[in-house]
């Protein structure tokens, strides 16, 4: 199960996932990403996720993609250990890097 929680605090959306991204819940993201509105900044806080597979991972890959669309800058914070080994091994970071995105 995957919960998220939006704020929004001038021009910064936070969201704060809960639970498992997986194949069964993607699309959840991909909606909130593509609601996100006009906001300079989206924050995604990975504190209490509990899981991610691969699937997860291009979610994650199509919000940077769509951070350049819809010019916003992108940071990830509250990434776990494990996940951190796993976005490195990816790419994620050099991808996020390379579309002015950071982890904070």
């Amino acid at each position: 199960m995957l919960t998220i929680e939006k704020e929004v605090q001038n021009v910064t959306a936070i969201l704060k996932i809960k639970g498992l991204i997986d194949i069964t819940t993607t699309n959840i993201i991909d909606l909130y990403m593509e609601d996100i509105g006009n906001v300079e900044t989206v924050l995604i806080d990975f504190s209490s996720l509990e899981f991610i597979d691969s699937t997860g991972i291009g979610s994650i890959m199509n919000a940077i993609y769509l951070s350049k669309e819809k010019n916003f800058k992108l940071k990830l914070q509250g990434i776990d250990e494990i996940t951190n080994e796993v976005f490195e091994t990816v790419g994620l970071y050099d991808i996020l890097e390379a579309f002015d995105g950071e982890v904070i």
